[in-house]
């Protein structure tokens, strides 16, 4: 094997991702509920008080800012993803094309729950209720949607692609991105709005335990979804 071969072996190596031997009847289904629990939980974690999700931080202070949908903006922030993906890896992955589509879905389930949910948490014995909701939500939504190995969120496949070409582990790649993230949004709300938007206690427990959460849920899943 030549050394190209190997290097790229190594950063497919490094970046793969669970899969599961479900037949696709069962499949589609099962990653379809999974995106819509997803995005009810990261819209949940919107109405805690307490900061959002460091990955939904950069569209939610846009949001602010600008007055748009957070689910337009997130539907934004995705195609840039998708962009960097295509850019990055230097070929028209069927996978990555179909994350348009799918981003798209997204937003507009994000601007759906955004919508239905129309409350904000009251105290802080409200907020952690439905701080930790919002991290059992999408740990599991994470777990069904990632498991079925079909499209990835632009989210998660910008984290995967990045591990590829950085050969890292997904999980290290992911915590670094959601640092990034958390960065790009102290940035543009201090730039735009002179004050923090998005960034508070429930940002950095979200960070530390929805990974957990989603791991737990797996372990709990990995027969009944035959997860790998």
């Amino acid at each position: 094997m030549n050394t190209a071969a190997a290097q790229n072996t190594a950063k497919t190596t490094s970046a793969k991702k669970a899969g599961t031997t479900l037949p696709m009847p069962i499949r589609l289904p099962v990653y379809l509920a999974g995106m819509v629990i997803l995005c009810f939980g990261i819209v949940l974690n919107t109405k805690t008080g307490m900061g959002v999700a460091a990955i939904n931080s950069v569209p939610y202070s846009v949001s602010r800012i600008t007055g748009l949908t957070l689910g337009t903006c997130t539907f934004i922030l995705y195609f840039i993803f998708i962009i960097a993906q295509l850019i990055i890896r230097r070929s028209f992955s069927l996978k990555i094309i179909l994350q348009f589509p799918m981003a798209l879905l997204f937003g507009r389930l994000v601007d759906f729950f955004d919508n239905l949910l129309n409350f904000m948490a009251k105290g802080y014995v409200d907020g952690f209720l439905l701080l930790a909701a919002a991290i059992l939500l999408t740990g599991f939504g994470v777990t069904l949607s990632v498991g079925m190995d079909l499209v990835p969120n632009a989210a998660d496949g910008m984290v995967n692609t990045l591990a590829w070409a950085a050969g890292w582990e997904f999980g290290k790649m992911k915590y670094t991105f959601d640092i990034s993230m958390m960065c790009l949004t102290c940035i543009i709300s201090l730039v735009f709005a002179h004050h923090i938007i998005g960034i508070g206690l429930g940002t950095v427990f979200s960070a530390l335990l929805i990974g957990r959460a989603a791991g737990m849920f797996k372990k709990l899943l990995k027969k009944p979804l035959q997860l790998q």
